[in-house]
């Protein structure tokens, strides 16, 4: 009698199994939040329950059965064998879906690092390539779609591909003043180059004409030199006012080239500075126009986040334009509340 009275908790545990078995004759969606809990509850409220109510039973038989040891764990073990099996599926079913949803989530998070390396690879490529490589590199990373993503990583990457693209803008602009300035010095160089040949073309033919003026004093020496024997006082005399004649021309006419050549040398140098001094000022407008177009893009960003701020305020608060208006303004008096670009 002792033993069927301790026996009686197995049995009415045992008579419940085939309502618990009912109720777990689902396996729901695991795609699906309520699929998710359904099996999760089931095993809760259900199968867990009814195991602390076997061991319980099982080490109270135990207590008071010590030589029925056996009978009671083949009892027990016999009974939590059906339990298990009947809670088997739903475990495996959202533990599957845990694994499921933790694979997912590695993926995206490492295809959101993905394109943060990327950002920042283009970065380092733009300090080696000119302005229309870093014009593709800013066209690749506005084509990076950032919206995908996990937990922290997604603010990440925005700011990560934000980073990059104002880093690729300010190398843009660097670039592209630096090619100009570059364009520039090498149309000067030639302009140059072309001047200095046309130079040495008139220095070779003041040298020809030179030649040629020594020849023709040359001549006129052997044509006294022959008459020398007829009327040498006379001729040497004459010959002697013809050379003074002739090589004070000849001074006269070096001192003009001379004279002509320093002004040539003159007139190119002018050039040069008027040059140099056109090349200064475009690099000053051009930095100026940089300059402008920072404060201008400033300008606007500042002028959004005021609207946004206003918008807030509207739409949280309550408040109407006029007064959201009046806040945004007394807000940004302040030395606390500032508005970085």
């Amino acid at each position: 009698m002792s033993e069927i009275k301790e026996l009686v908790e197995f049995d009415l545990i045992a008579a419940g199994i085939a309502e618990i078995q009912e109720k777990g004759n689902f396996i729901p969606d695991m795609s699906t939040k309520e699929g998710y809990l359904a099996s999760k509850r089931f095993v809760l409220d259900e199968t867990t329950p009814t195991r602390t109510r076997l061991d319980r039973a099982h080490k109270t038989a135990k207590e008071y059965w010590k030589l029925g040891a056996n009978n009671v764990d083949n009892k027990k073990n016999e009974i939590l064998k059906l339990l298990v099996d009947i809670q088997q599926p739903h475990q495996e079913a959202y533990k599957e879906y845990d694994q499921i949803e933790k694979d997912k989530k590695a993926k995206f998070e490492s295809d959101i690092q993905e394109k943060i390396n990327f950002f920042h690879e283009c970065c380092h490529k733009a300090n080696s390539i000119n302005s229309t490589g870093i014009s593709d590199l800013i066209d690749s990373c506005g084509e990076i779609d950032t919206e995908e993503g996990f937990y922290h990583l997604k603010s990440d990457a925005i700011k990560a591909r934000t980073d990059a693209l104002e880093f690729l803008n300010d190398a843009l602009l660097k670039a592209a003043s630096y090619e100009a300035t570059q364009q520039r010095e090498a149309e000067l160089a030639e302009e140059n180059r072309l001047r200095q040949i046309e130079i040495d073309k008139q220095q070779e033919e003041m040298r020809v004409q030179q030649e040629k003026m020594n020849a023709q004093q040359a001549e006129i020496d052997r044509v006294s030199n022959e008459a020398a024997a007829k009327a040498q006082a006379e001729a040497d005399e004459k010959q002697r006012l013809i050379n003074e004649a002739e090589q004070a021309e000849l001074e006269k006419q070096r001192a003009i080239e001379r004279e002509e050549y320093a002004k040539q040398q003159a007139e190119l140098a002018a050039d040069r500075a008027v040059e140099q001094e056109k090349q200064r000022q475009y690099n000053e407008r051009i930095a100026k126009e940089a300059e402008q177009a920072k404060l201008e893009a400033n300008k606007k960003h500042t002028g959004m986040v005021r609207g946004e701020i206003k918008e807030h305020l509207m739409s949280s608060c309550g408040l109407d334009n006029a007064l959201a208006t009046k806040v945004v303004k007394a807000l940004l008096k302040t030395n606390r509340v500032t508005i970085n670009y």
